[in-house]
């Protein structure tokens, strides 16, 4: 069989690799012969901080890919801070070749060594030599074309070499410059290796005009760059427009808006004023003092409850410049006021000791449903053995409108009564005939 093997001819096939990689003639007779070597492969040239492929490939005596290795391998580089990868026992699926991937960190002459962990003797390398990324020799500055003064502009820096490529390894630490009076700069910052040669930073513009941030290498100034930014004056808040229903009831809470405006009636998103409220008639209650946030972008919402009726005015006044200020007159009507009850029991009739539903409902004089109905009633009548419910105070989500559960046994035309023993009594009845419980 072995004569068989010696008179075949051995051809060779290329195997891909990663970018970078030299192609391999790979050994294609399979081995039934132990590995005895390690064939370590890697590119002939590699820079500084880039992904490298390295293949090891287990072979024979005779050169030949031992298919079935199953080896543990463990790897030492001649650079120490080259790390290697972790201790890898082959698989089948590998039929003895496998790739790993490195990132050589030191310029100069690389190798990397693999070895069996069990066999010292099945070992092999492969040397590489590492070039140095180019320097950084100056810096690209990314921001807006346009800013406002008092907002905050996103401000990009990049680190590029003399052929305008990205320096990811740069971790050169960068001081700012310019940007008009009074404008506020990013403190000094070093990059890092995970900046990959590009940071975000914000600058906010105090001034209106050609505006130009620089951005310098502390160490070498002829690293540097800068943009310039056309900065306009922010928008001033001129007055308020007051937004809020042209109607409203007494006693009911009101929503209503301030909204800071220009000269222009644009809306003002970055007023941070405090504003102060007056006005809304006698007893109304008014929303407390208010210092606009930058969320709010110029527009707040707040609440007010009027307890006249009348037209009533609410004015909204900035608490530094008077003159910033706005109102709105609303309609006030008296709320309708509960002047009945209405019991309506659903449906008029019941089994004695059977439970059936009883609405309560509150209505003023002319017959309208009071919302806002918030008295408390109380449950009489109903006849002998009657299971009441107890008493009930209506709240704002009733909205003057509640059902309850009753049971009645005595049999017959029974009468509920249901009354609101308040400053202005209310009551209201309903009669429910009961007979007898349904027999099986």
């Amino acid at each position: 069989m072995s004569a068989i093997q010696r008179s075949r001819p051995v051809f060779r096939r290329p195997e891909k690799f990663r970018p970078g990689l030299e192609l391999l003639e790979d050994r294609a007779v399979p081995s039934a012969a132990p590995a005895t070597h390690l064939e370590v492969i890697v590119p002939a040239h590699v820079k500084v901080g880039q992904h490298a492929a390295v293949r090891v490939i287990a072979l024979d005596a005779s050169n030949h890919r031992v298919n079935n290795y199953a080896g543990t391998i463990q790897f030492q580089s001649s650079d120490s801070a080259t790390a290697v990868p972790a201790d890898y026992t082959f698989k089948h699926r590998d039929h003895g070749s496998h790739t790993f991937t490195i990132t050589p960190q030191t310029a100069g002459s690389l190798t990397i060594t693999a070895t069996d962990k069990a066999t010292a003797t099945i070992t092999g390398s492969g040397t590489t030599t590492v070039n140095p990324l180019p320097p950084a020799t100056h810096f690209l500055v990314f921001a807006p074309h346009k800013a406002q003064t008092g907002a905050a502009v996103p401000l990009t820096v990049v680190a590029l070499d003399a052929s305008n490529h990205l320096v990811k390894n740069y971790t050169g630490t960068v001081t700012f410059s310019g940007g008009g009076t009074g404008a506020t700069l990013p403190a000094d910052y070093t990059f890092t290796t995970a900046d990959k040669g590009s940071h975000r930073f914000h600058v906010t513009f105090a001034t209106a005009g050609s505006d130009t941030v620089t951005a310098t290498d502390k160490t070498t100034s002829s690293i540097v760059g800068s943009a310039t930014v056309a900065v306009s004056q922010a928008p001033v808040a001129t007055h308020f427009d007051v937004i809020a229903p042209h109607k409203a009831l007494t006693g009911q809470p009101v929503s209503f808006f301030v909204v800071a405006l220009d000269a222009s009636n644009h809306v003002v998103k970055g007023y941070t004023g405090t504003v102060t409220f007056s006005g809304g008639g006698t007893g109304a209650t008014l929303p407390a003092d208010y210092t606009f946030t930058a969320g709010d972008r110029g527009v707040h919402k707040f609440s007010a409850t009027f307890a006249t009726a009348g037209s009533d005015t609410i004015t909204a006044t900035d608490t530094t410049t008077a003159s910033i200020t706005g109102s709105a007159t609303v309609t006030v009507t008296a709320a309708p006021v509960a002047t009945q009850l209405v019991v309506i029991a659903v449906p008029p009739f019941a089994r004695s000791g059977s439970s059936f539903q009883v609405a309560v409902i509150a209505f003023d004089a002319n017959h309208h449903l009071v919302k806002n109905y918030t008295g408390t009633v109380h449950f009489s009548g109903g006849g002998t053995g009657a299971t009441l419910p107890a008493d009930y105070t209506f709240t704002a989500a009733d909205k003057g409108s509640h059902v309850f559960t009753v049971t009645l046994t005595q049999q017959g035309l029974d009468t509920i009564t249901v009354t609101d023993n308040s400053t202005t009594p209310l009551t209201g009845a309903v009669n429910v005939n009961v007979f007898a419980p349904k027999h099986h």
